[in-house]
């Protein structure tokens, strides 16, 4: 995105410049990897010219995009990258909005992050857009498919114990699915075994739970090969493509 692009977004559009205007969360988060430290001030400058909201209910109960909010992570991203986010995942506040750009970065640092940040959750909330499940979503994002991000075994035992953490502590099925399909990043024989000795009948769970288990035996099988680093690019374009 060229430098410019973002207060040409921000000014254009059928929505106001305080709501965004053609600006969209995905081109801060790509704005701020792209330029860095200069696109931090970019963003700032962008934000403040524009008078974007820090919170997203309206007065007449309408929400709209708090782009201020998503601004003050993205520009952390830009100056300091992955650690510059860490403070804002620990900020009850900010920490969904911190975690947007660590799916984007695609880093070992950026899953290390996110589960530093399930370590500290409550698991027990049934809100499904709080920091923790959206975290546990994202690590199923980085991790879960072929394009996954290379890891190594402790992580991806770190997310073995957070996974079944979140199942034990959560009720409704879709949060238990939520952590069911994350599982698939922690392709060790204790998440195979784990995941095939889980008794469940809700039709949710029946399903995710052989989703996950396909999974598992196809990446813990002898004969699997993790794609090259090239092929994981075009998968994950592919994939960004037709989402």
């Amino acid at each position: 995105m060229k430098f410019t692009a973002l207060a040409q977004k921000a000014a254009k559009g059928s929505a106001p410049a305080a709501y965004g205007g053609a600006l969209e969360v995905e081109h801060l988060i790509a704005f701020a990897i792209e330029h860095g430290g200069a696109g931090a001030a970019e963003i700032e400058r962008v934000c403040v010219l524009h008078g974007c909201l820090d919170d997203g209910l309206l007065a007449d109960g309408t929400r709209v995009v708090p782009f201020a909010r998503w601004a003050r992570a993205c520009a952390a991203y830009a100056r300091e990258g992955v650690a510059g986010l860490r403070p804002l995942l620990e900020d009850p506040a900010m920490a969904t909005f911190a975690i947007g750009p660590h799916v984007q970065v695609r880093s070992r640092d950026a899953v290390a992050a996110l589960l530093a940040c399930c370590e500290r959750a409550d698991w027990q909330t049934s809100d499904a857009d709080a920091a923790p499940w959206k975290a546990l979503t994202a690590l199923n994002i980085l991790l879960s498919f072929d394009d996954s991000v290379p890891v190594d075994e402790r992580l991806q035992y770190a997310l073995y114990e957070t996974v079944r953490k979140a199942w034990s502590a959560t009720s409704p099925a879709h949060l238990k699915a939520t952590a069911l399909y994350a599982l698939r990043g922690a392709p060790l024989a204790a998440s195979l075994a784990w995941a095939d000795a889980l008794a469940v009948d809700d039709a949710t769970l029946v399903s995710a739970r052989k989703i996950v288990l396909k999974s598992l035996q196809r990446r813990l099988a002898p004969g699997y090969a993790a794609p090259s680093a090239r092929n994981r690019r075009e998968m994950a374009k592919a994939r960004g493509r037709a989402t």
